[in-house]
């Protein structure tokens, strides 16, 4: 069943009013037509109203409500993603992914290695794009929220945002030199994988309710961005023996949160 976002003021009784771009998505390209069922999430609260298509307008789509269900397919900990901006087409791929599995926020940001600057005139155009990409991601898993794709930071503004995180991961390919963690204060090597699984199942066990996770352009980080994130307070982790690209390492982490997190 097709998946719609919708503002609760839609709602009218047992009618739910659908505008926007959404109508030219219903009566074009996927040719819904009357008495075909669809879902309707409201994009505050994720309530999920399963409808009936009654009208199609050329401005409206008018449906009948036919149960109302408040479910949840959110993670338990919000994972805000803090990417490396890399080039346009991976970092889409970085949205569209993130998003299916279960980001709440991505974070474009300029890094000292990012091959990608953008052009600050050109910024709201960029913006709009990657937000409608992450609602289109977000119907097509069945997200009850619309994860949010900020405006560009840079990594002092984004190490900054990130404060309001409970904890601060970032995957790095060299997790094992002697980098030290602000908490640790020892120059003793950082993490190997069991190091890291040790850091995911404390931050588990203490039900962290928020994330925060660097991922390197790329370039990678440089040292000293790595050492201003330890300074931080992140935890350095290591997603395994093998170098990935920038587009694959969000979807390694976040598949590691889910299976670590959800129940």
């Amino acid at each position: 069943m097709n998946q719609f976002f919708i503002d609760p003021s839609a709602v009218e009784g047992n009618r739910i009013t659908v505008t926007g771009d959404n109508v030219n998505h219903i009566a074009n390209v996927l040719r819904l037509r009357k008495g075909e069922s669809v879902q309707l999430v409201e994009q505050l609260s994720g309530l999920t109203y399963y409808a009936d298509i009654v009208s199609i307008e050329p401005d409206s789509v008018v449906c009948e409500i036919q149960d109302v269900q408040s479910e949840s397919r959110e993670l338990p900990v919000a994972v805000t993603i803090y990417q490396g901006m890399p080039k346009s087409d991976k970092f889409e791929f970085v949205i569209q992914k993130a998003v299916e599995l279960g980001a709440v926020r991505i974070v474009p940001v300029n890094m000292k290695r990012s091959v990608v600057k953008i052009d600050p005139s050109k910024v709201d155009k960029k913006c709009a794009r990657w937000n409608a990409i992450a609602e289109s991601a977000a119907s097509q898993s069945k997200r009850g929220v619309i994860p949010e794709v900020s405006v560009p930071m840079s990594f002092e503004d984004a190490i900054a945002d990130a404060g309001k995180c409970e904890a601060i991961l970032l995957p790095y390919e060299l997790a094992s030199a002697p980098v030290s963690e602000k908490d640790g204060g020892s120059s003793e090597p950082l993490s190997d994988m069991d190091r890291t699984r040790s850091i995911l199942n404390e931050l588990r066990s203490h039900e962290v309710k928020s994330l925060g996770v660097f991922i390197g352009p790329e370039g990678g980080f440089d040292i000293t961005e790595v050492d201003r994130a330890c300074e931080a307070g992140a935890h350095i982790i290591t997603l395994g023996n093998r170098i990935l690209r920038t587009e694959t390492a969000p979807i390694a982490i976040l598949s590691w949160i889910t299976y670590l997190f959800e129940k």
